[in-house]
């Protein structure tokens, strides 16, 4: 019996009458022939019933009854009692009764008992119900109490362990009598039981078997990945993609590295396991670390990504384009004019449509809001090519639908208000089919009704800055839906997928009757769980998408077949392990080539080259089997030694403690270990070999009593090694001395050798040992170790505290170059250079900083060891600040922190460092005086950059910086010019450089060399170092054969995200032509910028005069920009990624957005689809005259608008005139910007 309590809701009757019989049983159950007196009517019960115990929610009852129980002797019962069995609705069910409390003291415990008729395990049954105590004679005086529950064979009853305190049932009211009067009280049952058509009705999903309940297996979740196991439940469920997956060629495939594989896997789980499925090894494949898996990712951004990695997959097999005939649907956006028979569009592929959801009340609402014709007349005409300006309808028709049809519901947007991104939580509904033809273009297919069933629901639960996703799925064409929700899968209500997700308001509850009129009401509250992706299936293709068997292939039959082998094979060990424990014994052989502090060590830092004996043994082993054991292993005679416990001491030594003999013999490992070690999880003996002189009952007595077992070391300075020599026995009351002779004996040195004793207490503390004492008062007792030595002539000859010190201390460490500052005058192939090869030296980390750059500069051949500077290494293998050089300075400041990283072990058993370290071309201590400015150095092309690090001193003038850079580069370009020359030396060209000065990725000034190095602070102003011509021209000039003939002016490039304060990337100088026409233009920067064809196609390009700082005030020249900020997880519908490219927005390029020059290249999309993405609509305007214009116009606002100071400083000795941002909305510029994506993204 479950002695749980469900909340009471408990409340005293004087309003209401409990019902009390007249005759015998006027309800569906009694307490048999006993006649009662004072009953009311039958409908008084129900009254009742339908008053306390109301149906509540969407739940339908199968029938209601009660049960009334008359107690006569209160004070006899005993602790427990059952009442009659009485049944409601064919269900049997009994009370239960504790009248002096269950488990508690001094109140009343009444349950409900289900008695069930089957004795199996899997039934269940949901009740409400009622329990009230009352008066005998007056019903009128009760209390009771309501719960509902599920009843189940491990719930089987369920009730109230605080129903009422007993002095409230025995002791009257003032103006009230008591409950009990007499030993004579009521006590009522009133239940509802309650129809479960879906089986979890108030289910706790304690030990719930998904694919038990519904033939269906959930996705781990790994800490925020709820957004993707909700789409990969989506796509699996459609069976023609699966299909397409699993004929995917991945046989050679690594599932860490490769998504196809790893899907295929996750696929074929979901299909045959029967617990939760894992995607560790998908988000692996993504390249995801842990802390990855901890981060909520956009659901659309994660779809595009997956498809796209499949489809390139795909690319050459039999599943070639299987993506874009589930997926890929066209659309076309056109501007068409009114009065003249015009009309520019383009054709466009999507996999998804974005969909607003503000003011849109349905879906159909949100398809007519994307299909929204917006006029271009007055001021916003058409600039039509041979027509001029016209007015012109624009918009987007979709040419067909793809047979799914993933909708990505937009709600998530910016705030202007607010200053912030919000959530849409606005009642949206979406119908369970949905026709689209009316929103196909005229000269569409329509063979085929383009009528749309609902397939799944994706529901986001939560905030913009917390939340959960989960998946409604109809996983088959039958009306059967299920939410799968990571890991656990339940069937889910129809109603409850078209009602409870569309968002909007929870309904007002009723008003009660008693309500005053004008009675402030109750404010509605949002539903902050609501639909944000919806997959549709058209009806005349879903037998297709969805029917049929995917059959996997036999490589992954294979493959995880051998995992689950695999994963058997682990688990049985681990069940091994619980039932074995690691024995580990040092014996003399193992002591005498110890170096270290105690006998060996126990751990990794024990030496390869001096194992211990270590085997796994059954905890039931008894010592005297492990002896034997051990003396077969290790070629001993049994009986010739005997082992000792070891045990840790709280200086942190591991020392002997007890042999194990006579009766400890016959205990097993298990019981050694718990009593002897209780802290340690392994055994740790020592062997201790029997002498030639030993007494014969060696094995079974121990050492006679207050004697010692004492281990001795020898110590030679000469060879600065230690030798272990064995053990001896001492006694107490012994003096330290006697046991000198027997020392020199072991250590086999003549009789007369002075020898000095010292005790190894701990590694930090080798205390010198007087002779004149016993053992007693030198508190020397067994277990403890004595090393000694000859005793020296000379100070300066080491002693035995030295090599523990140099023990303690005694590291590995590699030094290798530093990643971006190795020499550059090594050759091309580096493999004669010293710096190919590691230095790795075992050395005390006290070695001063002075002794150690003089080791690595002789292994890389240099004079001046003060030419090399020292960096600690991160725990990521990254340079971290360099060493500072003092006097006191050592090896351990070029270490990390052990609070940062944990050292490794060699096969010595020592810790093994990595320091880096860089050739200088003047010397540290010169370094003292100069400082480092950060240079990047650009080639003929933006792709062809360098990071440099150039040292100046302190007061110099950037001339120094230019000359330090100067020859830099020329090395590097020597190094570059060697390289493709197949390694012989190659003198470098004549080359000359222009300098200017970068903060936050924008040209601030051109440097000339009169100024002060004042740049600002590191990583914010950079120097940035452009490779001209021999005529002082750049390159891209020296591409135009009549560039000289031309006025020429400078402007600044940049690259920007979104807006122009997102720049990022390096910007440059850029000369632009008097006449010349925007294509040439933009074929000599294409060339400057080195890009590929695929990103110049998702490149959008703006113009603007110097100050501009707004984008909408700049002129689109080619490409499109928009300046909408609304975002979501799925990203605003002008980002276009290059594989699967999201509609354009009807409105991206409104008259609110970015301003269109001249014919609106953005606006006026070539109906020509095969051409080049780079062109645009009218190639003749002259981005000369367009600044000039802007330029004209700015200054006309300046007398408007106050210029900031500091804006005007920045531009300070920059000669341009105007400016061209690049705005990128590619993947991959996206990606480089993750940490601002993040910042206006839902995270979970």
């Amino acid at each position: 019996m479950d002695n749980e309590m469900a909340n009471p809701m408990a409340t005293e009757g004087t309003p209401q009458t409990l019902p009390s019989p007249k005759s015998a049983g006027s309800g569906n159950a009694t307490a048999g022939s006993r006649q009662y007196s004072g009953l009311t009517v039958l409908e008084v019960e129900e009254d009742f019933i339908s008053t306390n115990v109301p149906l509540s929610g969407r739940v339908e009852e199968e029938g209601h009854g009660y049960f009334h129980w008359e107690i006569d002797n209160w004070t006899q019962l005993p602790d427990r009692v059952i009442s009659k069995t009485f049944t409601v609705a064919g269900h049997d069910w009994d009370i239960l009764l504790f009248p002096r409390g269950n488990g508690v003291n001094d109140t009343v415990s009444l349950y409900v008992e289900y008695k069930p008729k089957d004795a199996g395990e899997d039934w269940h049954v949901c009740a409400m119900f009622g329990l009230a105590m009352s008066n005998a004679e007056d019903p009128t005086l009760f209390k009771n109490s309501v719960s509902h529950h599920r009843f189940t064979a491990e719930e089987s009853d369920w009730g109230f362990t605080r129903f009422v305190e007993l002095r409230h049932v025995m002791t009257p009211d003032a103006d009230s009598r008591a409950l009990l009067e007499k030993g004579r009280v009521r006590i009522s049952a009133f239940l509802r039981v309650i129809k479960d058509p879906l089986g979890v009705l108030w289910h706790n999903f304690h030990n719930y078997n998904s694919r038990k309940h519904t033939g269906f297996v959930g996705l781990r979740n790994q800490g925020a990945t709820c957004y993707m196991n909700s789409l990969l439940q989506s796509l699996y469920f459609t069976t023609e993609f699966r299909n397409a997956v699993y004929q995917i060629p991945t046989e050679n495939d690594d599932p860490k590295r490769s998504v196809a594989l790893a899907l295929q896997r996750v696929f074929y789980n979901l299909q045959d396991s029967d617990e939760a499925v894992d995607t560790t090894e998908l988000t692996k494949s993504f390249g995801w670390d842990s802390l990855e898996s901890f981060m909520q990712h956009d659901v659309q951004e994660f779809n595009r990504v997956l498809q796209d990695n499949l489809e390139t997959k795909m690319k050459g097999t039999v599943v070639d384009g299987a993506m874009a005939r589930l997926f890929e649907g066209k659309m076309k956006s056109y501007i068409r004019c009114v009065n003249v028979d015009y009309e520019s569009s383009r054709v466009e592929n999507y996999y998804d449509i974005s969909l607003n959801v503000k003011g849109c009340a349905t879906l159909r609402d949100s398809f007519a809001n994307y299909c929204e014709v917006e006029m271009l007349d007055g001021e916003n005409k058409y600039q039509a090519e041979g027509f001029g300006l016209q007015d012109a309808r624009k918009g987007v028709i979709f040419e067909s639908f793809p047979p799914v049809l993933q909708l990505q519901l937009k709600r998530f947007e910016y705030d202007f208000q607010r200053d912030a991104m919000v959530k849409i939580n606005d009642r949206h509904e979406f119908p369970p089919t949905i026709d689209l033809g009316e929103f196909l273009a005229d000269d569409a297919d329509r063979s085929q009704p383009w009528t749309y069933a609902l397939h799944g629901v994706l529901v986001h639960s939560g905030d913009l800055h917390g939340g959960h996703y989960f998946g409604l799925l109809r996983p088959t064409a039958e009306d059967r839906w299920y939410r799968f929700d990571d890991d656990r899968v339940v069937p889910v209500a129809r109603d409850e997928v078209f009602e409870e997700y569309y968002g909007g308001e929870f309904p007002q509850p009723a008003q009660p009757a008693t309500a005053v009129p004008g009675m402030r009401t109750r404010p509605n509250s949002k539903r902050f769980t609501n639909a944000y992706m919806l997959v549709y299936i058209r009806e005349s293709l879903r037998d297709k998408v969805l029917g049929g068997e995917a059959a996997a292939p036999a490589h992954l039959l294979r493959r995880v077949q051998e995992d689950r082998a695999e994963e058997a094979r682990r688990q049985r060990e681990k069940a091994e392990l619980a039932h074995t424990l690691a024995v580990k014994v040092v014996s003399d052989k193992q002591f005498a080539q110890h170096q270290s502090f105690d006998l060996s060590y126990f751990d990794q830092r024990q030496p390869a080259s001096n194992p211990l004996f270590e085997e796994r043994m059954p905890r039931d082993m008894t010592v005297r089997d492990f002896a034997a054991h051990y003396a077969e292993r290790t070629g001993c005679a049994l009986g010739s030694f005997r082992l000792w416990t070891m045990v840790g001491r709280v200086n942190k030594t591991v020392r002997c403690e007890v042999p194990l003999v006579g009766a400890a013999l016959d205990m097993t490992l298990a019981q050694v270990l718990e009593s002897r070690m209780p802290r340690w999880t392994d055994m740790r003996l020592y062997c201790e070999t029997c002498p030639e002189d030993g007494p014969e009952d060696f094995l079974d007595e121990k050492p006679p009593l207050r004697t010692n077992l004492i281990h001795a070391k020898f110590f030679d300075p000469e060879t600065f090694t230690m030798r272990g020599l064995g053990s001896l026995y001492a006694r107490n009351t012994q003096m330290v001395q006697e046991i000198m002779p027997k020392l020199r004996a072991m250590a086999g040195l003549p009789p007369d050798t002075p020898i000095v004793l010292y005790e190894e207490v701990k590694p930090s503390l080798i205390e010198p040992i007087v002779l004149t004492l016993n053992f007693r008062q030198a508190e020397i007792q067994t277990g403890d170790i004595i090393c000694f030595q000859i005793e020296p002539s000379d100070t300066s000859v080491p002693r035995v505290p030295d090599f523990f010190d140099s023990v303690q201390h005694r590291i590995s460490v590699s030094f290798v170059p530093h990643p971006t500052r190795a020499d550059d005058e090594r050759t091309a192939s580096g493999a004669s250079s010293p710096d190919a090869e590691p230095l790795t030296i075992t050395t005390s980390s006290k070695t001063p900083y002075d002794n150690v750059a003089q080791l690595v500069a002789d292994h890389l051949g240099m004079s001046d060891p003060l030419k090399l500077r020292f960096y600690t290494v991160s725990p990521t293998g990254q340079p971290r600040q360099p060493v500072r050089r003092t006097p006191t300075t050592t090896l351990a400041e070029m270490l990390p922190s052990a609070m940062f990283m944990q050292p490794s072990l060699n096969n010595k058993g020592l810790h093994e460092y990595t320091v880096m370290y860089e050739r200088l071309e003047v010397d540290i201590v010169q370094i003292e005086n100069m400082r480092t400015i950060r240079v990047t150095f650009v080639g003929r092309t933006m792709r062809d950059e360098h990071q440099l690090e150039v040292l100046v001193p302190k007061d110099s003038s950037a001339q120094a910086l230019m000359e330090a850079t100067y020859s830099k580069i020329e090395q590097l370009l020597r190094t570059q010019q060697r390289s493709a020359a197949g390694g012989s030396a190659v003198p470098p060209k004549p080359f000359s450089l222009r300098f200017y000065v970068v903060g936050y990725h924008r040209v601030l000034f051109e440097l000339n060399g009169s100024e002060h190095m004042n740049l600002g602070t590191p990583g914010v102003s950079d120097v940035v170092a452009e490779l001209c011509t021999s005529d002082d021209t750049t390159a891209e000039d020296a591409m135009m054969d009549t560039a000289e003939d031309r006025p020429s002016k400078n402007v600044e490039v940049f690259h920007f995200y979104r807006d122009l304060s997102h720049a990022h990337s390096v910007p440059f100088l850029f000369p632009i032509y008097q006449n010349e026409p925007w294509r040439d233009t933009w074929t000599r920067l294409q060339r400057r910028l080195g890009m590929g064809e695929k990103e110049l196609k998702n490149l959008g390009v703006v113009c603007g005069p110097v100050g501009t700082t707004e984008l909408r005030r700049c002129r689109v020249v080619q490409g499109t920009v928009s300046t909408d900020r609304s975002d979501s997880p799925a990203m605003d519908q002008n980002i276009t990624p290059s594989a699967t490219p999201p509609p354009p927005s009807a409105a991206s390029l409104s008259a609110g957005d970015v301003e269109m020059e001249g014919s609106r290249a953005a606006s006026a999309v070539s109906s020509d689809n095969n051409s080049s993405p780079a062109t645009t609509a009218d190639d003749s305007v002259c981005l000369w005259d367009l600044l000039e214009q802007q330029q004209q116009r700015e200054n006309e606002l300046a007398e408007q608008r106050i210029e900031s100071k500091d804006e005007e400083d920045q531009k300070k000795g920059l000669d341009v005139a105007g400016f061209i941002g690049l705005h990128h909305v590619d993947r991959a510029s996206r990606h480089r910007n993750l940490h601002h994506e993040r910042a206006i993204r839902i995270l979970n």
